[in-house]
């Protein structure tokens, strides 16, 4: 039993440091994908970051074409003034003012003004044209610098986003041949340790069949034992009894000390009743404990040990019982009443059978009681 328990002892270490093994395992992978999960958080914000950048790209795009539609605007207005002086201009000289002179008589004082207000407006749109003009050509450099410079950094972005990628790729496959390696390899370990523990299984249930085929065996001749005791209880109530009907004279000291041996047979008795219970217990508990099965075996064999000093103790009483009241001889009484004879017994044969049982041998111990002693 021994080896068997030290062959238990040693399969239950094993997959205690698998499942430390498998939880280190565990917690690696936990922290490689915390890692991956932190790659993906900042790749997501820099393409975020590259998103908002060609949004604001397209709206500086969105503003110079804008700018260039105002520069083309005030320059198609400011071509059409100059169309319009070039014509008043052209109709302003000598040859056709005397050749529309009386034509335009009524209307010369108008047409003055007309020009005067246009030469204005001329002379304003050309200034705000100017104007316009220069602000226009240096916001287009302006802008033609900024976009220089965002071509640069986004050229920049998309390197470093491919090597990022790249480099996310190369991440991933391998950590996930490194996991396909470890699945395996925990997968086989598992493999090996399953087996381990169903061979460690099958030799437990071996042993078990065996220590369940001697147990059978010590509870046979634990009930032969306890037939015996309660055989050599009753021969010693028998024996009793009949010292308790020989002596005439000392009846009522005999009666008290009968009653005392009476009380004693009950203690006895309720003792032999918890052993039976106890018994009992121990075959139902037996079924699904071995360990608890031995220890209340145990107990069993202090109460066995108990009730076998009490046994001797009462085979004692009782022949100092019988020794003190010595019966009367009652041979002559005999001869007289045979009636009597048949119903009284002899006390030598009483006392005989009294000392034989005190001086009868003890059973053998059990085959369990070796089990302990080693």
């Amino acid at each position: 039993m021994e080896g068997f328990f030290h062959q238990s002892v040693g399969t239950c270490q094993d997959p205690a440091r698998i499942l430390q093994n498998s939880f280190f395992m565990s917690h690696q992978i936990s922290h490689l994908i915390d890692l991956l999960a932190k790659e993906n958080a900042n790749l997501r914000t820099e393409y975020h970051w590259r998103i908002q950048l060609s949004k604001d790209l397209e709206e500086h795009k969105q503003e110079l074409f804008r700018q260039k539609k105002l520069k083309q605007m005030f320059f198609n207005r400011g071509r059409k003034t100059k169309q319009e002086l070039e014509q008043l201009q052209k109709y302003s000289n000598a040859e056709a003012l005397s050749a529309t002179k009386i034509a335009s008589q009524v209307n010369n004082t108008i047409k003055r003004k007309k020009i005067k207000d246009l030469q204005k407006d001329y002379e304003e749109l050309k200034v705000t044209y100017i104007i316009n003009q220069e602000k226009s050509n240096t916001e287009f450099q302006e802008e033609k610098i900024k976009k220089n410079v965002l071509q640069e950094e986004l050229d920049k972005l998309k390197t470093s986003h491919h090597e990022v990628c790249q480099s996310h790729i190369t991440n991933q496959e391998k950590l996930k041949t490194e996991l396909t390696q470890e699945k395996k390899k925990k997968k086989n370990d598992f493999q090996e340790e399953l087996e381990k523990l169903e061979a460690s299984f099958q030799d437990v249930c071996q042993s078990h069949t065996i220590n369940q085929e001697e147990f059978n065996s010590d509870l046979q001749e634990e009930k032969r034992t306890k037939n015996s005791l309660q055989e050599e209880l009753e021969n010693l109530e028998a024996s009793c009894h009949e010292v308790c009907q020989s002596p005439a004279t000392n009846q009522e000291k005999f009666n008290t000390e009968l009653q005392e041996e009476k009380r004693k047979k009950n203690d006895f008795q309720e003792e032999l009743e918890k052993l039976k219970a106890s018994y009992q217990e121990v075959c139902q508990s037996h079924a699904t404990s071995q360990e608890k099965f031995i220890s209340e075996l145990r107990e069993e064999k202090k109460k066995k040990n108990v009730l076998l000093k009490y046994l001797e103790k009462f085979r004692v009483t009782s022949d100092e019982v019988f020794q003190r009241y010595k019966p009367y001889d009652y041979r002559t009484e005999l001869n007289e009443d045979e009636v009597v004879s048949n119903v009284l017994p002899d006390p030598r044969c009483t006392h005989a059978r009294v000392m034989e049982a005190q001086f009868r041998p003890v059973h053998a111990p059990p085959v369990w009681f070796s089990w302990f002693s080693r």
